[in-house]
């Protein structure tokens, strides 16, 4: 099967990795439980922050250790803009559609993707754990049909990396519900973020094994229920125990 985009190119990737690498240690970036990604196909699900430099750095991460290029699925603006385009599609993320999803899913990579998407950038703040998923199901489906597992992962730190304004906020989330679009806004140093420490945690793959006699719908809600409380026990706690 052949893939919507191509894959990520080494050659692009070298040519970033000093900058990732500094980003690496301004954020002091750290991961617990990296054992628990398999090496094939899994979908990484994590929390989303304003911008998640923290999905670029598990991407490196699992690059350095295993040599596994991650994909990463994008919110669909990001690949209208000139340049933002070429610079995703080099380092091998996706329009994060569902057929992108599975066509990379069915080949047996490692998928990652932050559900709450634009929305959650928007309510994003220093100190806040809510992860906003309750109507997301759209990445349960798409493991579910691909029997795929799900890794659920959070990042401690990543809210606070920009001071985030809810100035019109309501404004701008009935914006994204009309159009799928609109922005955060937010500063940090200028448009660099703030150097706060971030401590990816990796919780345990959640199975989407179906049940005896279990329906699709209620085998989609019992995972999706899982999945949100393992990220929202990796946020309380602090810990991958």
């Amino acid at each position: 099967m052949r893939e919507t985009q191509p894959a990520s190119d080494i050659r692009f990737l070298k040519k970033v990795s000093l900058f990732f690498a500094f980003l690496e240690k301004y954020f002091r970036y750290e991961v617990r439980g990296l054992k628990r990604i398999p090496s094939d196909r899994c979908l990484v699900v994590m929390n989303h922050g304003i911008v998640p430099f923290h999905g670029f750095l598990l991407a490196k991460k699992i690059f350095d250790t295993r040599g596994i290029r991650a994909r990463g699925l994008g919110a669909e603006f990001l690949f209208r803009i000139p340049g933002v385009r070429e610079f995703f599609l080099k380092g091998g993320a996706v329009n994060a559609s569902p057929q992108n999803a599975k066509k990379l899913l069915l080949q047996d990579q490692i998928v990652m993707l932050a559900p709450g998407g634009i929305y959650e950038a928007l309510i994003a703040k220093e100190g806040l754990r809510r992860i906003p998923w309750e109507r997301r199901k759209g990445f349960v489906k798409i493991a579910v049909e691909t029997k795929t597992p799900i890794v659920p992962t959070y990042c401690k730190g990543i809210n606070g990396v920009y001071l985030n304004s809810y100035f019109l906020l309501k404004p701008r989330i009935k914006l994204l519900e009309k159009t799928r679009f609109s922005l955060p806004i937010f500063f940090g140093l200028g448009f660099f973020p703030f150097p706060r420490k971030l401590v990816h945690l990796v919780g345990r793959p959640v199975r989407i094994t179906r049940k005896k006699g279990e329906s699709r719908k209620a085998q989609i809600d019992r995972i999706h229920r899982k999945v949100l409380n393992a990220v929202a026990r990796l946020a309380k706690t602090g810990s991958i125990n």
